[in-house]
């Protein structure tokens, strides 16, 4: 019988494959990553409020790759960019670009 590891929650370790991407190399953690996201999240929060801007803008390819870059940029290097594999949130990966033309 193996040992098995009790975490509180945040303390969950990330797999190796959650880790691919990772620009910050030292995070290890479930909640060490919420911490570096949620520091980007507010700079681009900033951002967005810094300027007045119309729906025709924000609901764009251009604008929503940008924010998601503000958002993720100093964490993770796939940011900005559309992802490219099956999760199990929102559109299928390869509908992505049509779903957003859509709304």
């Amino acid at each position: 019988m193996g040992l098995e590891l009790v975490y509180e929650e945040g303390q969950t370790p990330l797999s190796e494959e959650e880790k691919d991407g990772l620009l910050i190399k030292s995070i290890g953690t479930h909640e060490e990553l919420n911490e570096h996201e949620q520091l980007n999240i507010e700079e681009a929060m900033k951002w967005v409020l810094r300027k007045k801007r119309r729906k025709d803008q924000i609901l764009t390819e251009a604008f929503i790759k940008t924010l998601h870059k503000k958002m993720f940029g100093n964490v993770w290097n796939w940011a900005g960019e559309f992802r490219k594999s099956e999760k199990n949130i929102g559109v299928k990966w390869l509908n992505i670009g049509v779903e957003l033309k859509i709304l």
